[in-house]
C-alpha cells in the first residue's frame, strides 16, 4: 500500500516582472512545469492514495492560466492514475469568508476522485482501501487546543496530514510570527498514526519514521536565497513497510546564492576585481537566479562600482540581485544581537530591516503596512 505526499506547490505564484512569449509570467511557468513533472513522475509510481498538503495554490484568486492548467494537467493524470487525492488547504488558497469559495472547491468539482478538506478538521474515509484520513486545514489550527486528534480503530491504516508548523522546525519562510498553534508529537499523537504527512515547510525533512515534511516542489518562499540549495519533489512512504523514499525533481529552476563578499576597507577597483573573480568562478548564469553580497560596504564604494560589467549578468539571468550591507547595518545587527529579552515585536521589527523586497516597491509603505497588521 503506497501513498504519494506532496505539499506547497504554489502553483500561480509569479515573480520577478518577466514574461514569456505568450504573455505568461516566467516563474509562474516554472511551477506549472514542476506540477506537471511531479504528476508525470507519481503516474509511474500508480500509488493507492495522495495527499497534498496544503498551499496547491499560492493566492485564493490565482491567474485563469494556472487554474486551466492545473485541471488540464490533473485531467490528464487521471487516465493514467485513478489515485484519490485528497487536498487539505493552506494559508495562501485558504478564503477568509463564505463569499469567497477556496479555489479548490473548483478542482474538487472539475477532478474525479479528489476530496477538499477546508475551514474545518474532517475525517475522510476510503473504505475500499481501508485507509481514514484525518485533515486539518491552516485555517483550523486554532480547533487543536480543544481536539483530540486520534485515528480510527476501524481501518487498517490511518493518515493525519496538517498544513502547519512543527515546534522543532525552523520555517524562515512563513510570515505568521506566532499567529498559529505549533504542532508537536504530543497535541498531534504522532505514534499514533501510521502516517504524517505535513505541509508549510518548504523543506524537504523527516521529523520522525513516520512524520515528514514534503517541502515544495520549487522555490517560492518570500526569500528564495534560503532555499538554493534545498532539493525539490515529493514523498514516495510504504504503509507495509514504513520504507520511504524522497523524489527529487528536475524542472525547478537554479538558484545561486553567491557567498558573502567582506569588502571592508577595500578601493573600488579592488571591490570590482572580487566581483569579476565570484562571477568567473560561478560560471554561466544564463536563466538562473542569482545574487550577489557586499558586507561591510560605504556608499562611496558602491557610487563606483563598475555596474556596466554586471549588465550582461543581468541580460543574462532570470533574475541578477546585487545585494549591499552596508558598515552601519552590520554594526547595528551585530550590537542587537547582544541584546538579551527580546520579545516577539522586537524580533519583527529585526526581520523587517533585513527583509528583502522585489526592485521597485517602497520599504517603507511596505514596513507601515505590516507593523500595522501585525499590531493590530
Amino acid at each position: 500500500m503506497k501513498l504519494v505526499h506532496l505539499a506547497d506547490l504554489h502553483l500561480g505564484y509569479r515573480a520577478y516582472n518577466k514574461i514569456t512569449s505568450k504573455g505568461l509570467n516566467i516563474r509562474e511557468k516554472d511551477i506549472i512545469k514542476a506540477f506537471k513533472e511531479s504528476l508525470d513522475r507519481i503516474s509511474v509510481i500508480n500509488p493507492d492514495l495522495i495527499i497534498m498538503a496544503g498551499d496547491i495554490f499560492h493566492r485564493p484568486r490565482p491567474g485563469n492560466t494556472s487554474i486551466y492548467l492545473s485541471i488540464k494537467f490533473l485531467l490528464d493524470f487521471r487516465s493514467r492514475c485513478k489515485a484519490p487525492i485528497i487536498m487539505i488547504s493552506g494559508n495562501h488558497e485558504a478564503s477568509k469568508s463564505l463569499e469567497n469559495e477556496n479555489i479548490l472547491k473548483v478542482i474538487e468539482t472539475t477532478v474525479p476522485s479528489i476530496k477538499v478538506i477546508d475551514r474545518q478538521i474532517e475525517q475522510f474515509a476510503i473504505d475500499s482501501l481501508g485507509i481514514s484520513v484525518l485533515g486539518v486545514p491552516y485555517n483550523a489550527l486554532h480547533e487543536l487546543e480543544k481536539t483530540s486528534l486520534l485515528p480510527d480503530p476501524g481501518y487498517k491504516h490511518n493518515i493525519l496530514s496538517i498544513h502547519g508548523s512543527y515546534e522543532s522546525v525552523k520555517c524562515p519562510e512563513l510570515d505568521t510570527y506566532g499567529q498559529e498553534s505549533l504542532l508537536n508529537a504530543g497535541n498531534i499523537n504522532q505514534s499514533k498514526w501510521d502516517y504524517v504527512a505535513l505541509g508549510h515547510y518548504h523543506k524537504y525533512t523527516k521529523l520522525a519514521e513516520n512524520t515528514f515534511y514534503a517541502g515544495a516542489i520549487e522555490r517560492t518562499s518570500s526569500n528564495v536565497w534560503q532555499e538554493a540549495n534545498d532539493p525539490k519533489g515529493f514523498i514516495e512512504y510504504n504503509l507495509e513497510t514504513r520504507e520511504h523514499r524522497f523524489h527529487e525533481l528536475e524542472t525547478p529552476r537554479k538558484v545561486i546564492d553567491i557567498k558573502r563578499m567582506d569588502v571592508n576597507n577595500l578601493t573600488a577597483e579592488e571591490i570590482n576585481r572580487k566581483i569579476e573573480e565570484e562571477l568567473l568562478k560561478t560560471g554561466d548564469v544564463e536563466d538562473l537566479i542569482v545574487r550577489l553580497t557586499l558586507e561591510n560596504i560605504d556608499n562611496n564604494a558602491i557610487r563606483n562600482i563598475d555596474y556596466a560589467k554586471l549588465r550582461s549578468c543581468r541580460k543574462k539571468a532570470l533574475h541578477f540581485r546585487l545585494n549591499f550591507i552596508k558598515k552601519d547595518s552590520l554594526h547595528k545587527e551585530k550590537s542587537s544581537s547582544l541584546k538579551e529579552g527580546k520579545d516577539l515585536y522586537d524580533c519583527f521589527n529585526d526581520d523587517l530591516k533585513s527583509f528583502e523586497l522585489s526592485a521597485g516597491l517602497n520599504k517603507e509603505k511596505f514596513e507601515e503596512l505590516a507593523k500595522q497588521y501585525i499590531y493590530s
